[in-house]
Parts: C-alpha cells; structure tokens; sequence
C-alpha cells in the first residue's frame, strides 16, 4: 500500500534560532540558516551589524561576540529565549537588528561563494 505524503507544515519564520554549538544563525526552527563563523571571512561587514546593536564586534572570538550580542543586545530591545535544555538554543524575535544580522551574514556567504 501506498503512503500518502502531505506537505511538511512552514516553518515558522517570525523568529531565529542561534545555535551555540555550531554558531548558526537560523530562521525559527528550520535548516534554513547561516553560519555566524562568516562574520570572520570578512569583518567588513560588521559594521551593517555593530551599527544597528550599537556594539562592537570583537575579536578574538568574533562568532561568539556576534552570539552575545544577539541574545543579550545592549539597548535590550528585546530578550532571548532559551529554547533547549542544555542551553544550546536560543530564540530571537525578528525585527529590524536580527533581520539585519540575517542579511549580513547572508551577503557575507554570498560575496565568498561567488568568489570560490
């Protein structure tokens, strides 16, 4: 007998998830992500993402800089969310900072594939 597949439901994208582990940057709980590691490629970029949070990226850590600044902004505009157990996920809302992280990181990864 023949199984019937039924569309998999959208992801709900009004919020990301930063994984602490492997430092990606995902849009809610899907495998739609970026790697935060990419703000090391070219730390140009950086400065779309320090603007809008009023922070510095640094080094020597830049992935995990970048990681705090997300979940715990300095204007605290907003909060992280803890959404695992064992503290490796986090969500964000998306607005104005985290959909311009997003772009950011997206660009970043852009800019190096076209280039590879």
């Amino acid at each position: 007998m023949n199984s019937i597949t039924t569309p998999a439901e959208p992801a709900d994208t009004s919020y990301y998830v930063v994984d602490l582990k492997e430092f990606d940057f995902c849009k809610g709980l899907s495998d739609v992500c970026q790697s935060m590691t990419s703000i090391t490629i070219d730390a140009y970029f950086a400065g779309a993402i320090e603007e809008s949070y009023k922070q510095k990226i640094t080094g020597p850590n830049y992935r995990a800089s970048l990681a705090r600044m997300i979940l715990t902004p300095a204007n605290k505009s907003y909060t992280s969310e803890q959404i695992s157990e064992n503290g490796r996920y986090h969500r964000v809302p998306a607005n104005d900072m985290t959909d311009t992280v997003w772009k950011t990181l997206t660009e970043i990864q852009s800019r190096y594939d076209r280039a590879h």
